[in-house]
């Protein structure tokens, strides 16, 4: 918990800097962005706080949908909960993974046993980190010429990012497939336990180690034979990863932009995400919108790309930070209120 304590103090001082240095190199003042967000359409504006739910929601619906597959009588608000605790903490920690536990222990508070929680949330980053790879694939295909106009340093980290999701699918679908590699690691941490003196508590886990493989194996099982869940759940997270996308493309709408651009500011974001999301940074905070200012220069002056950089992150990332971090909250203390309740019963 101090570790989190501490990546969300750090989080927090990063974006403060963030935003201080792109108005101190833009000389756009407070009182400007105010003026730039009063003048903005709320027509554009609505749908682009309806799609940063969508971040949220659709993200949720999919481990819903992976949970009942399992067996598992998931409700969809709870789904609300497993997503926000997953983007809260994936927002302050350095590591595009770093939500994941947080996610998990509210399903475990939910009944579910840890295999079904490993295998679900395996299948849906296996399905997010393919989400990514599709949009970009589409934006090098129609607009190769945006990645192209980018300077060196952001085309080197959207590269990066190409290859590291890559990589990530890659193993994702081998820990999926081939059992074999977890119970070499069940080995191995059986060794290390054993040569720390743990030597009860290695014993316990050898003992379970064979159950916890063969019940990843059943529900892997389970999973693979649901072609259908397979391309819901694709689908799901691609239009998680569209919904994120879109409320920059709404924001610029909001701030008066050609309707013709929509597609061209899409694959603008979609490079930026790109870049940004393997960068071991809590949030990708100052990548991304470092990345969004170069891009958005390519369509527009300065202060306009400092304006739609700080209003889009501001309610793509931070709004929905503040969203998912009052949701877990509500959530936590619902669960320690049930607890409660129950021992009174007792």
């Amino acid at each position: 918990m101090k570790k989190k304590i501490l990546w969300a103090l750090f989080s927090l001082c990063l974006s403060i800097l963030t935003i201080y240095a792109l108005f101190y190199n833009s000389g756009l003042s407070l009182s400007e962005l105010w003026y730039n967000i009063k003048e903005a359409s709320p027509l554009w504006l609505i749908p682009a706080a309806l799609c940063m739910f969508g971040f949220i929601f659709f993200e949720g619906r999919s481990l819903v949908l992976i949970l009942r597959t399992l067996g598992y009588p998931a409700r969809k608000r709870r789904g609300f909960l497993y997503a926000s605790a997953d983007i809260f903490f994936s927002s302050i920690t350095p590591s595009a993974t770093g939500g994941q536990p947080a996610s998990a222990y509210f399903m475990h508070k939910d009944g579910i046993s840890g295999v079904a929680v490993t295998v679900s949330l395996i299948l849906n980053l296996t399905m997010y980190t393919i989400a990514i790879i599709t949009l970009g694939l589409l934006s090098l295909i129609f607009f190769p010429h945006v990645f192209m106009s980018f300077e060196l340093p952001c085309k080197i980290m959207i590269l990066i990012g190409i290859v590291m999701m890559f990589l990530l699918t890659v193993s994702f679908i081998i820990l999926l497939k081939r059992q074999s590699i977890l119970v070499k690691m069940g080995n191995i941490l059986i060794s290390i336990m054993t040569r720390l003196h743990f030597k009860t508590a290695a014993e316990k886990f050898k003992a379970r180690l064979n159950t916890i493989i063969e019940n990843y194996n059943e529900c892997v099982v389970t999973l693979a034979g649901k072609k259908k869940l397979l391309v819901k759940t694709f689908l799901l997270n691609l239009m998680q990863r569209a919904s994120q996308i879109l409320v920059t493309v709404f924001c610029y709408y909001a701030l008066h932009g050609k309707l013709s651009d929509g597609l061209l500011v899409f694959a603008i974001q979609t490079y930026v995400v790109m870049g940004s999301n393997f960068i071991p940074v809590p949030g990708a905070v100052g990548i991304s919108e470092f990345l969004m200012y170069f891009g958005y220069t390519m369509l527009l002056g300065e202060e306009s790309a400092y304006s739609l950089a700080i209003l889009g992150r501001g309610i793509s990332f931070y709004t929905c930070s503040i969203i998912s971090i009052i949701t877990v909250i509500l959530g936590y203390i619902i669960i320690r209120y049930n607890k409660i309740k129950n021992e009174e019963k007792e």
